[in-house]
């Protein structure tokens, strides 16, 4: 009996141990899955952190350096090829167009903007240059006047102003002198005539080219590039150059440095005359020359 108790107690005691041994393990299990999917989610963690910090880091400065001189260097790529196919008209019968897009010429206007807006209202030249006055849309005689003085860069250049209207090709003559403007910026100079306002060259034949050739909004965008352009130059501190005339209240040529830009051009005042203004010989006007 004592015998048959004791195997009871013993068989007893060995089911405890196993029931614990099994607790014991599975207690484990838990334990290594719970560290498996906490090392697992820290390290989605730590990628998405990474991911995160590589996404949000700034492009470098020689990148943006890089870029934009790319940038730069296919735009005077596009300008360069524009001047050719301006310049091969040369022999061409009076009136043959020139075979460019619309967003060429937008492009052309978008380059010349901040140039012209970097230089002076007054520009301070000097000498040897080459002045030349209206070419109102005459591209024949325009390429007649490089050729008798020199294509740019090989002299340099003022304009008057008046380069459009009245001429059958004003689109080939502003974007010839856009495209010189943009490659030679400090040889290549471009004033503003009358005709460079909106009011006047609306009815005098550049809106009607536009239309038809392109659309009315090309119109606009170079309505905004002449609202941009210089009204005076001094050559060589002696020679002051506008399209118009002096004005009875220019009484220091400062005046004209201190006209803002971009601008209309007004029905009367400074600004109106430079452009407008006649000789009258019974008008006297002293100027003081200092800057």
């Amino acid at each position: 009996m004592s015998s048959e108790s004791d195997e009871i107690i013993d068989l007893k005691y060995k089911e405890e141990i196993s029931s614990d041994t099994a607790t014991n393990q599975r207690l484990e299990k838990q334990s290594s899955s719970s560290s498996s999917s906490s090392s697992s989610l820290s390290t989605t963690e730590e990628v998405q952190t990474d991911t995160t910090t590589t996404s949000t880091q700034p492009t470098s400065t020689s990148t943006l350096s890089t870029l934009s001189d790319n940038a730069t260097l296919t735009n005077l790529d596009a300008v360069v090829s524009i001047t050719q196919r301006l310049l091969a008209l040369r022999g061409s019968p009076p009136g043959t167009q020139a075979s460019l897009s619309e967003s060429e010429i937008r492009l052309l206007c978008q380059l010349v903007r901040p140039i012209l807006l970097s230089q002076p209202m007054l520009l301070e030249l000097e000498a040897p240059l080459k002045i030349c006055g209206d070419v109102h849309g005459q591209y024949t005689d325009l390429l007649r006047l490089f050729e008798y003085g020199g294509f740019p860069p090989e002299a340099n250049y003022l304009f008057l102003g008046d380069y459009v209207d009245r001429g059958k090709q004003s689109l080939e003559t502003i974007c010839l002198l856009l495209c010189y403007k943009i490659q030679y910026p400090e040889n290549f100079f471009i004033l503003r005539g009358n005709h460079e306002s909106a009011g006047i060259n609306r009815i005098y034949g550049f809106y009607d080219e536009c239309k038809r050739r392109y659309s009315i909004k090309l119109w606009k965008v170079f309505s905004e590039v002449f609202n941009c352009l210089p009204v005076s130059a001094l050559v060589d501190e002696k020679i002051l150059c506008m399209h118009g005339g002096l004005s009875p209240e220019l009484d220091n040529i400062q005046q004209i440095a201190n006209l803002n830009r971009p601008t209309d051009v007004p029905d009367v005042g400074l600004l109106c005359d430079l452009l407008w203004s006649d000789p009258d010989p019974n008008l006297s006007v002293r100027i003081h020359s200092s800057l």
